[in-house]
């Protein structure tokens, strides 16, 4: 195996470009501790971003558990985001504000549909009272 001059990463001997960075691997058959004029230098490549949590992601989290509808909302709009920028910390935690806010909001219907049933049987009994 051998290594990219420009990026570091180890590549396959018969490589002719680095998969990682896209440059060319390809040498001057040169002896060993001999300067070759035109061999390429290695270059400074800007470390990788930190893949950290997007404030959006956060927010979105934190309203799904207090208003889901808001938190739902901003959740979908931090997921899409995080997958332009291909955050994927961001990304699972949108993901989770996602779902907590759609289970928060599914249980607020059916909460809604129990309680409107509740109310139909409770007056239909005082129907049936004054029917006596």
């Amino acid at each position: 195996m051998k290594f990219c001059t420009h990026c570091g990463k180890e590549v396959m001997d018969d490589a002719l470009i680095c998969p990682n960075c896209g440059c060319s691997v390809q040498y001057d058959e040169t002896p060993q501790g001999a300067a070759a004029p035109n061999a390429p230098q290695p270059q400074y490549r800007a470390p990788a971003p930190v893949d950290n949590y997007s404030t959006m992601s956060i927010i979105g989290l934190v309203l799904s558990f207090f208003t889901a509808f808001v938190g739902l909302i901003i959740s979908v709009m931090a997921y899409n985001e995080a997958k332009n920028t291909g955050s994927l910390k961001s990304q699972s935690m949108a993901k989770a504000g996602i779902i907590i806010g759609a289970v928060e909001m599914g249980l607020g219907v059916l909460g809604v549909i129990i309680y409107i049933i509740a109310i139909i049987a409770f007056v239909g009994s005082f129907g049936a009272l004054a029917l006596i």
